[in-house]
């Protein structure tokens, strides 16, 4: 038997925390964490901490020591461990004789690598933590069983470090933080799963090893009663693939569809494996209901293969048009940059392609090799140069090289400011369609050429953005006099004229005319539309336009009132 001192048990705080990427976070792990140990005599001194890793960790400190934890343990992800590990140096400086664990996708893959060099970690524990840490604190405040039975825990004894197998929970073990009442709802965005692990096995992914378990129909029908007393909250699924069979998915959708309007559903799907009958429940379902992340990573089959991602390429792409083109539900796309085998061209050709979607949301992201994937294990066969840490991101590969990926990360830059901020999507595509040959790629070439690096690097305010693109736009009028159109249009949503205005935008739009509307007089400014633009407008519009004049009172962001189109004619 392996023994370590005993802690004190009185009535001593036992503390999980966490540091979230972004505001509307909360933490579904360590909620179910706290969950499994309901029926321990330490329940109630489990208390849960969470802040931002982007802002400063001092009131965050101060409630850790003054709760005087005798155990602390942290969920630790890429963007956040850094910021952990300086914590627990303070930590263990203030707290001596306090127990500090590591868990979480960062920590586990690498936990022996964390206790060499960490004198002050105490623990790691690599896969699911519910199980693992209520053992844990059995151990350290009772001493009631052994270290080396505690699943998945490394941990350092008599100068040598052991790393315990893994053992995963039947599901059925598993208890619900929405139906224990554990749950927090006080963010807008609230996380839930339905199953753990994947069907599917890419070899970049985190889960590529872990296999897929569903929860019980009936648990997730009674967590869905919880969910739909909820008002205005997106519910965030944390399965990492919403296909779990065809009746379950099903079944499923369909009572998403039927819950109240102020609940969204977030999901991740594979968009070769969305069924008809799925899609029906789509169309049918009142816009905004869900909201869809696609992960395309690539359409080059042989680096499919190469990740072991299976995915019928015809059939995805037929899907995700059907998807957009229903002007419902919002379509976010992935691709990877840098996967085994793809070179720049190759690279391109994806993008090119999947831009032609018109997806609400297109991200182009740099590969990260991440602890304990089969892909990190193979990149030095393979050939790769990576940065060893967080966010572990690609730097070259035989096939392609730092200075392609850098002009990748251009691109990827000017996708986030033209397109997914909506500002100059209609200009945007109307430039790719007709002065690109559908070529995204060869566009972003062209402005990054034309106007330099600047365009995606320094950080411009919209105004800015529109007064770059006008001059872009300008040279090319005689060639696509239709793009005048599509770039007074995004203005017009944007903004009213004002003094920061592009002076082409603000002469043509001069023309302004006093409106009633809403029982309110205002000056709008007047665009002429022609065949040509609403042809293209209505690509991204859930309302049809027809050709002729309109007036436009653009969209207040802050007081949150969306853009108002008027027809004149």
């Amino acid at each position: 038997m392996i023994s370590v001192p005993v802690a004190q048990s009185g009535r001593e705080t036992i503390a999980l925390a966490t540091l979230h990427a972004g505001y509307s976070h909360s933490s579904l792990a360590l909620q179910s964490i706290r969950a499994y140990a309901v029926n321990e005599p330490f329940y109630a001194q489990i208390q849960i901490y969470e802040s931002l890793v982007n802002t400063n960790h001092q009131s965050l400190l101060e409630q850790l020591v003054s709760s005087q934890p005798v155990i602390i343990g942290f969920s630790t992800y890429l963007w956040n461990i850094h910021a952990t590990v300086r914590l627990t140096k303070i930590l263990k400086q203030l707290l001596p004789g306090c127990y500090v664990l590591f868990g979480g996708p960062e920590a586990g893959p690498r936990g022996k690598a964390l206790l060499k060099t960490m004198p002050m970690l105490d623990f790691v524990v690599d896969g699911e933590g519910e199980a693992a840490f209520r053992d844990l604190v059995r151990v350290l405040l009772y001493g009631e069983g052994d270290l080396s039975d505690i699943s998945g825990l490394i941990y350092r004894q008599s100068g040598k470090i052991y790393v315990n197998p893994v053992r995963l929970l039947p599901v059925e073990q598993i208890p619900s933080p929405l139906l224990s009442g554990i749950h927090s709802f006080e963010k807008s965005l609230v996380y839930w799963e339905t199953s753990r692990g994947c069907p599917f096995r890419c070899s970049f992914c985190s889960s590529a090893t872990e296999r897929l378990r569903a929860f019980p129909i009936e648990r997730v029908a009674s967590e869905l009663k919880v969910l739909e007393r909820l008002e205005n909250k997106t519910v965030k699924l944390l399965d990492r693939s919403f296909h779990l069979g065809k009746e379950r998915t099903q079944r499923l959708l369909q009572r998403f569809a039927e819950t109240p309007p102020g609940l969204r559903f977030h999901l991740e799907l594979n968009p070769d494996r969305v069924s008809e009958e799925a899609m029906a429940i789509f169309r049918r379902a009142i816009p905004g209901k869900f909201q869809f992340e696609i992960g395309l990573q690539t359409l080059h089959e042989p680096v499919l293969d190469a990740i072991d991602r299976q995915m019928d390429i015809p059939k995805a792409l037929k899907n995700i048009r059907q998807l957009v083109e229903m002007h419902r539900h919002p379509v976010h796309l992935d691709l990877i940059v840098g996967l085994p085998g793809e070179d720049a061209t190759h690279c391109a050709t994806s993008l090119d392609k999947v831009f032609l979607l018109y997806p609400d949301h297109l991200q182009l992201g740099s590969l990260k090799l991440l602890p304990g994937t089969p892909l990190l294990a193979q990149a030095e066969p393979l050939g790769y140069r990576w940065d060893c840490e967080p966010p572990y991101e690609v730097l070259s590969h035989p096939l392609l090289n730092f200075q392609e990926i850098a002009r990748f990360k251009l691109y990827a830059e000017l996708l986030e400011r033209l397109w997914n901020s909506g500002y100059l999507r209609t200009t945007l595509a109307g430039l790719v369609s007709h002065n690109f040959e559908g070529r995204l790629s060869a566009c972003f070439e062209a402005l990054l050429n034309e106007l330099g690096d600047g365009l995606a690097r320094d950080n411009l305010q919209p105004d800015s953005l529109f007064s770059s693109l006008s001059g872009f736009v300008l040279s090319r009028l005689d060639q696509n006099p239709t793009l005048g159109e599509w770039l007074l249009w995004d203005y017009c949503h944007f903004s009213l004229v004002n003094r920061k205005t592009p002076e082409w935008i603000s002469q043509q739009l001069l023309a302004c005319e006093k409106l009633t509307v809403d029982g309110t007089r205002r000056r709008l400014p007047i665009l002429n539309l022609s065949d040509g633009a609403v042809e293209l407008i209505n690509r991204f519009s859930m309302k049809p336009f027809q050709a002729g004049r309109y007036a436009v009172w653009p969209r207040q962001h802050k007081k949150g009132i969306p853009v108002e189109i008027i027809p004149l004619d």
